[in-house]
């Protein structure tokens, strides 16, 4: 189905719901085994391009069985019509059963679809059926403001909100809630009329904090915080309003003017431990970390068996630093069979940090002893075997590194969660110049996963490591064909080419691509320069490189750089560049290998 047509159908069940709502009523009259034979014809016979007669109520002629007949026919029409995306057709198509059937049920649906469809007309002339045909009906009045709201009439919209607003507090909520929805899909331009809502009911706490809603939709921020602050006023006990005006500051990254409405806040509900903790959260991160350890610990002292309050002083100390206020309160969650495994993970994050490796992977080891008795958390288990292979491949112990995370992976319920864990195990063994294991690695999980993009691009930096130069190429040229504007694969593709010094006006537009789609990154200028340097043009070459460079003072970088410079029989400042180079990085193999070249005086030509 075109992407258009599943759209147009997803909003139509949104907005109408469940079945065809009329089709009931009309299968239940005498004359369904009429109106069922001709049901297939219908459906049958309406194709995607097929233009549907719809005949006026005026010239409907028959007996009353006849005209349900033909509303049903109509309603059977309508399915087609919405599920085909021709929405507008649709609402048409109900609105005229409507009129032949008599049904409030069908006039309401096709009120729905036509606002759907913004065909003003028929939504009008719809709303005039129901209105005959169903006078009282409550919920009929947010699509007449909806309506009203079209035609651009907001003294009606206003009218019809003041009729038809219940008056006991829950109702009314749901009723702005209701109209919010419907409103709020209509722009910025709505605002107005609520903000004459909220005047014209000024006592009313619901009706401004709809606005403040909206407001905030739009990114009205002094509106929303207005309108919110006149909620508060009027209704002091207001919890979602403190919060969303705390939320509207922390949006805008203005942390400290957030956090002093959640002091507000906590002042105004004392006894709301959730909110404190929510507090103390908010001074952390606006850097007020003493302050937040201290509220904490206040709190614990006199609710000293709140488990996630503990837990949240245990984190908070961990990330300052306070190791031995860490481990106390870690070590009393650990006695507690619901936190133990999530205890233990950090109590091995805890000795890791302190440089005690044994008594990490002790610890970890109970994270995993967890499973065995059906109360471990996956995610702390399977982070657990990851910080184990860590511990282990630094310590040169590969096999039980490679161990840990297989058995992460057996844990991992989805194919992203696979890959993520075959590319950290990819990449630990890269560090270790392991590259032949490491393209091993990958051609398994591709067996697993295949196609997957990032399997494709890891395989390709390690097949140019390993000179499988077709594979490697092949592998970036197959995530450009599931997505031809992805920057990484474009801008590797192109210094892959260049770098073998074949393809270069391809590899010149490729890495011209990626660096369009992403500007300000180092390592697509240093590919440009690269590519610039193979086809000769050295000034522009250098310009690239020297742009790279002051973004990135990378080895890689540096060595093109100088090579470039060379070529220019500029050796003096190469010679310069070359050694601050390795003075960050003195093991770096291109640079050592370009150092020998430049002392034995070879001359470097593009």
């Amino acid at each position: 189905m075109p992407k258009s047509s599943v759209i147009s159908l997803s909003l139509l069940v949104l907005l109408v719901g469940g079945a065809s709502l009329g089709l009931v009523a009309c299968a239940n009259n005498p004359a369904g085994d009429a109106s069922s034979e001709s049901e297939t014809p219908a459906a049958q016979g309406y194709g995607a391009h097929e233009s549907l007669t719809i005949i006026p109520a005026s010239q409907s002629a028959g007996s009353a069985s006849d005209q349900r007949a033909q509303a049903f026919y109509l309603l059977m029409q309508a399915e087609l019509a919405g599920q085909r995306g021709k929405v507008a057709e649709a609402g048409k198509l109900y609105l005229r059963a409507a009129e032949l059937s008599r049904d409030p049920q069908t006039a309401e649906r096709a009120v729905k679809i036509a606002l759907l469809a913004h065909d003003t007309t028929t939504s009008n002339q719809a709303l005039a059926l129901w209105v005959k045909l169903e006078p009282q009906n409550s919920a009929r009045w947010p699509m007449e403001v909806l309506a009203a709201v079209r035609q651009q009439n907001d003294a009606l919209a206003l009218k019809i909100i003041t009729q038809n607003l219940p008056p006991q507090t829950p109702a009314r909520k749901e009723g702005y809630q209701q109209l919010l929805t419907l409103l709020i899909h209509e722009g910025s331009s709505i605002l107005p009329l609520l903000h004459q809502v909220a005047q014209t009911h000024t006592q009313d706490a619901e009706a401004w904090f709809a606005l403040a809603q909206a407001a905030i939709n739009f990114k009205e921020w002094d509106t929303a915080r207005a309108a919110l602050r006149k909620t508060i006023h009027l209704e002091p006990t207001r919890k979602d309003a403190y919060l969303l005006l705390a939320d509207s500051y922390f949006s805008q990254k203005d942390t400290a003017a957030g956090v002093d409405v959640l002091r507000d806040m906590v002042q105004q509900f004392p006894k709301d431990q959730r909110l404190r903790m929510t507090y103390a959260r908010a001074l952390h991160e606006a850097g007020r970390t003493q302050e937040a350890r201290d509220l904490l610990s206040n709190m614990l002292q006199k609710s000293p068996n709140d488990q996630d309050l503990r837990y949240a002083v245990a984190l908070m100390a961990l990330e300052s630093g306070d190791f031995s206020t860490a481990e106390r309160e870690l070590k009393i969650l650990h006695r507690n069979k619901e936190r133990a495994t999530t205890a233990a993970y950090y109590l091995g994050r805890l000795s890791e940090q302190r440089g005690q490796i044994d008594a990490a992977l002790r610890w970890y080891r109970q994270t995993l002893g967890g499973a065995k008795n059906g109360t471990h958390n996956g995610e702390f288990a399977t982070e657990a075997l990851l910080r184990m292979a860590h511990i282990e491949m630094s310590a040169g112990r590969t096999q039980e590194a490679q161990n840990h995370l297989a058995q992460a992976r057996s844990l991992s319920p989805t194919d992203e969660e696979r890959v993520r864990f075959y590319l950290i195990e990819t990449q630990l063994l890269r560090q270790s110049e392991r590259v032949q294991d490491a393209y091993n690695i990958i051609q398994q999980a591709l067996n697993e996963v295949p196609g997957e993009p990032d399997l494709l691009y890891s395989r390709a930096l390690l097949g140019e490591q390993l000179g499988l130069f077709e594979q490697s190429e092949a592998d970036l040229r197959a995530i450009l064909a599931q997505d031809p504007k992805n920057p990484e694969a474009l801008n590797a593709l192109g210094f892959t080419l260049a770098e073998r010094n074949t393809k270069l006006d391809e590899a010149y537009t490729l890495i011209s691509t990626s660096l369009q789609l992403d500007p300000k990154s180092a390592a697509t200028m240093d590919s440009m320069g690269w590519v610039l340097f193979r086809q000769g043009k050295l000034i522009e070459a250098e310009n690239y490189l020297r742009q790279a460079f002051a973004l990135n003072q990378d080895a890689e970088i540096a060595g093109h750089l100088a090579e470039v410079l060379v070529a220019q029989q500029r050796r003096d400042e190469a010679r310069k560049l070359l050694d601050d180079a390795l003075k960050r990085d003195p093991q770096d193999k291109y640079l050592l290998k370009l150092d020998a070249r430049l002392r034995a005086e070879t001359p470097l030509q593009p």
